[in-house]
């Protein structure tokens, strides 16, 4: 629905930023159409506006649900694209993209400039990937990856390849990097150097450069760039806050710890006042007796500090209960969704949020487009 611009300017001036929550899920894209669809449908009826995953491959049966085997990007050799996976994303980025809230009466009560149906966060790679002796591993090495000239050379042509060689069929062949009404950020890599803290703090200036290589395709600023998360109070580093990393738009923080009254009240200012932003990009419970309290203990802490939050993981179905075992089902009865449900909705109404998303969580990105 488009507003007439005369009556958009009799609302509210200044809204105050609200906070929000998604979630992740890195193989959502090869679900079955109806399994995909659920978590969407449960998304949004949590309020939640952002969907994370990443550019992957990865075996069928992922979390036993039924998922189709993927091959990654770079599987046949190292510069040598199969766009499988892309066209994947590309259908979910049309999928999440319908489901929202797109009423205007409830846009206009609550001035929520970004109803936008669920948006994207996508990475370009998983470090879990280069672990596992993928093509990048076979040919650089674990470390080589993030230090040899060729592989960031070659990795810098990949990022190239999905952003803007590759075109989405489903939206008037358009690259990714002209798709922002349907994608939130981009980041490099999945949690980069998370396996290695000395070789993570001696080549933060990786993140940077990859986030500098991600804008060069990318110019719509609407479009965020993330640094792809670490671990607990080590996803926040000073180089983040510098001119010298002016590529990275948000600081994302993976923590499983729930240690975030250690380090967030002095990273909120100085995101403030670097103009960055925060967001708990990665954060679970763990299936147990204690987990309704930890998911509460969490849920409180994220929410007092007014951060948005993606949840790990989402799943269609019934838990398996594979090793660290964090997935919560998109399913009505589920006791730990519905406060999960009830989490994400609580974050959506707290308003004087310390940073402000709506921008690029907004549908038309001009801002007419409600």
């Amino acid at each position: 629905m488009k507003l007439n611009l005369f009556f958009t300017a009799l609302l509210p001036s200044a809204l105050a930023a609200n906070s929000w929550a998604g979630a992740n899920n890195y193989y959502l894209y090869a679900l079955p159409q109806v399994d995909r669809l659920a978590i969407l449908s449960g998304m949004q009826s949590a309020g939640m506006k952002v969907l994370r995953t990443w550019v992957t491959g990865f075996g069928a049966g992922q979390k036993a649900s039924n998922n189709v085997a993927v091959h990654d990007l770079e599987a046949n050799g190292l510069g040598t694209y199969n766009d499988t996976v892309l066209d994947l994303i590309d259908q979910l980025m049309v999928d999440a993209h319908s489901y929202g809230n797109d009423s205007y009466s409830s846009w206009l009560l609550a001035g929520d400039m970004d109803s936008a149906g669920v948006k994207l966060l996508i990475g370009m790679y998983d470090q879990n990937a280069l672990r596992g002796g993928d093509n990048y591993n076979a040919t650089y090495g674990l470390e080589g990856f993030y230090t040899n000239a060729s592989a960031i050379s070659t990795f810098n042509d990949r990022i190239n390849h999905i952003l803007s060689t590759h075109k989405n069929a489903l939206l008037g062949n358009r690259s990714w990097s002209e798709l922002s009404d349907y994608i939130f950020g981009l980041e490099a890599q999945n949690e980069p150097m998370i396996f290695n803290q000395t070789l993570y703090l001696s080549h933060l200036s990786w993140i940077c450069d990859t986030a500098q290589q991600i804008r060069n395709n990318v110019a719509d600023a609407n479009q965020l760039i993330f640094t792809g998360g670490g671990s607990a109070g080590a996803s926040v580093q000073p180089i983040f806050f510098n001119s010298s990393c002016a590529a990275i738009d948000v600081v994302a923080i993976h923590d499983y710890t729930d240690g975030y009254d250690s380090y967030i009240p002095a990273t909120i200012s100085q995101a403030k006042a670097a103009g960055k932003k925060l967001i708990v990009e990665e954060w679970g419970s763990l299936v147990g007796s204690g987990r309704t309290a930890n998911l509460n203990s969490n849920v409180q802490k994220i929410n007092s500090y007014k951060l948005p939050f993606l949840y790990w993981e989402l799943i269609s179905n019934p838990d398996p209960h594979q090793g660290e075992d964090y997935e919560i089902q998109v399913n009505a009865t589920d006791a730990d969704w519905i406060l999960l449900s009830n989490a994400s909705l609580t974050a959506a109404a707290l308003t004087d949020a310390p940073f402000d998303f709506s921008a690029a969580l907004a549908l038309d990105t001009s801002g007419t487009d409600i």
